[in-house]
């Protein structure tokens, strides 16, 4: 039984940097990986201890919301989705040491979890065992020994966290580190789950039975184990493991033979990386968003865009709330399809400390993790460490980048990554302020035109609307009609129940008129109790059933303020020789007319000038309106 690494002060990934070994195990075999497809995701899990480990964390994400703790390669799909799973296979492998001895402990990871799965299907072990999960914790038992096998960075010194402390870290499955505790610490009988650890203690004799043994030695408690198992089905079941290594590798896309005789050479330099897309057309199409007139296309196309020209894994776009304890993650690009706009992170204090200095001084900065201290959203985003990039426009600081290479384990600490990033982020971050800019305008000028006791459009905004459409309609011949409208008896309204309730009423008011228009109807006040509408595409046979479903609207809101409140409507038609002035001057035509048969009602401007209106209201027997 191999000695497991000690923790050390500080965190270092205790995978060593590698991503996948299939990635590793092609090169050594002279082999060019294939395109893979979704239907190649599941095999590969089922054979690559190290993938399924990382993926397992990256689905575990408290960003992505619950956890998954069955073990079957389909439950790690459905969370992570196959971009995601596709990006950490395709990952390119990093220089490696002792390949022998990795390979060799890797073979042993396969058929220990053949074995196992088989054992649980035979049930003569322990019954009710989920193959499954049998040949998960079966691939995954021997991790903690990997350590000392994994590529190695080229300077500096390596340290790792515990058993323990890893599996907590990484939110896995307790089954899967029960399993381990099980193959390396003789805790089977101790758990909650001794039939699976029997089963996965039993699979792993087995397999070194079958040949597929640990790069050191085997242990006392490994004999003992095979020994146990000897019966007359014994060789069948090893015969069944060989055949189903070689199977479960084919499956995989990986020729067992031709990685045998390639697996003695013992080091491998590290990989030429695949050529990027030009970082200047990044740029290009950044810029071409400058028209945009939506900060969210803006940030998605930003945080795409750094993965794609800069081969980072995952990017988060956040921004500080309240009084600056707290991030919102505005927007991400992981390759999953869980939604996490708008999700709160309270950060640690030292990640608030680095953010801030990021921020002030304009300069990126790896966040990486430490063991001796609380790394909340590093734990969030289930990540060791962010290339954390200010986003900047002009003097305004917009937000930061996450950068996150944890698929492919890339660190993002070379200077010329954070000089691109940061570009990129600028392009991106100017047109957020020309946006801020065109808003602040917008609002400006809306506030200009807009009545803002009511929410509808003021007296000089309405009339240069009249003024436009008269001439555009005109040249479409196209119909439009005109509501002049005014309150009945609003002074002694305001006399009566004072100044304040009739403030109530003239917003109500607003209200109705909004709730009895189209959106592409304007209203308008007009000046005190007196509004203006403008229908287009209308006719007056149209606009007068509006007009009926107004005064009675507002007759139903003064019922409900407690306060008895009509309204008197003059409607009229554009004509062709329209100005802005007769319009008006005809549909106040019609308001008098209103006002003069006892108001509450609305009046019709006749083109008859022998006949100037016909009126309309709730005691007239022609009133056929709903």
């Amino acid at each position: 039984m191999a000695t497991l690494p000690e923790a050390g002060p500080d965190y270092v990934d205790p995978l060593g940097g590698l991503p996948s070994l299939l990635s590793l195990t092609r090169r050594v075999a002279g082999t060019a990986a294939p395109r893979l497809e979704r239907s190649d995701i599941i095999p590969a899990l089922s054979v690559d201890p190290v993938l399924l480990l990382r993926a397992l964390r990256g689905s575990n994400a408290p960003i992505l919301g619950s956890s998954v703790e069955h073990l079957h390669p389909d439950s790690v799909l459905s969370k992570l989705g196959s971009g995601a799973l596709l990006s950490m296979v395709q990952a390119p492998a990093p220089q490696a040491r002792d390949l022998g001895s990795l390979f060799r402990l890797w073979l042993h990871a396969v058929a220990s979890a053949v074995a196992a799965r088989s054992l649980a299907r035979i049930g003569t072990l322990a019954k009710g065992v989920d193959p499954d999960e049998a040949h998960a914790c079966g691939l995954l038992h021997d991790l903690p020994l990997w350590g000392h096998l994994c590529p190695q960075a080229t300077t500096g010194t390596r340290s790792h966290v515990g058993v323990l402390e890893w599996g907590k870290l990484w939110r896995l499955p307790e089954k899967v580190q029960t399993c381990w505790l099980a193959a390396h610490c003789g805790t089977s009988e101790t758990h909650a789950h001794q039939d699976l650890v029997r089963v996965v203690v039993a699979g792993e004799a087995v397999a070194i039975l079958a040949g597929y043994t640990h790069p050191g030695s085997t242990s006392r408690v490994e004999v003992d184990l095979v020994k146990s198992l000897a019966g007359d089905d014994l060789a069948g079941l090893v015969d069944q493991v060989r055949v189903g290594v070689r199977k479960a590798l084919a499956r995989a896309h990986i020729d067992l033979a031709r990685l045998e005789r390639s697996a003695p050479r013992e080091t491998l330099a590290s990989t030429e990386l695949r050529s990027l897309p030009r970082f200047e057309d990044g740029i290009v199409k950044l810029q071409e968003l400058g028209g945009s007139e939506h900060d969210r296309l803006v940030l998605t196309s930003l945080v795409a865009a750094v993965c794609h020209y800069l081969r980072f894994d995952r990017s988060f776009f956040v921004q500080w709330i309240g009084k600056g304890q707290t991030l919102l993650i505005q927007t991400k690009h992981d390759r999953t399809a869980v939604p996490v706009g708008g999700r709160l992170v309270v950060p640690s204090a030292a990640e608030a400390a680095l953010m801030g200095r990021v921020a002030g001084l304009g300069r990126p900065e790896v966040l990486g993790r430490q063991q001796d201290l609380r790394f909340r959203l590093l734990d969030h985003l289930a990540s060791d460490s962010v290339l954390v990039v200010p986003v900047f426009g002009g003097s305004t600081t917009h937000g930061l980048l996450l950068l996150d290479g944890s698929y492919s384990v890339k660190q993002g600490t070379e200077e010329h990554e954070r000089t691109k990033a940061l570009a990129m982020a600028g392009v991106c971050g100017q047109t957020m302020t020309t946006l801020v800019l065109k808003k602040s305008d917008l609002r400006s000028r809306k506030e200009a035109q807009t009545d803002s006791l009511t929410g509808l459009l003021n007296r000089r905004a309405a009339l240069g609307q009249l003024e436009r459409e008269i001439h555009r309609l005109r040249r479409r011949e196209q119909p439009m009609a005109v509501l002049m409208l005014d309150l009945d008896h609003f002074k002694e309204t305001n006399d009566t129940y004072g100044h304040l309730t009739g403030d109530r009423v003239l917003a109500r008011v607003g209200q109705v008129l909004c709730e009895s228009l189209r959106g592409s109807d304007v209203a308008a006040r007009y000046g005190g109790e007196e509004f203006l509408v403008i229908q287009y595409d209308t006719t007056i046979e149209d606009a007068s059933i509006v007009a009926a479903r107004i005064y009675k609207g507002v007759e139903a809101a003064g019922r409900e303020l407690d306060v008895p409140i009509t309204i008197s409507i003059g409607l009229t038609d554009l004509r062709p020789d329209d100005t802005v002035e007769s319009l008006l001057k005809r549909a106040d035509q019609a308001l008098y007319a209103s006002k003069h048969r006892g108001r509450n009602r609305f009046s019709i401007d006749s083109i008859d000038p022998g006949d100037s209106t016909e009126s309309h209201g709730p005691h007239d027997p022609s009133d056929s309106h709903p």
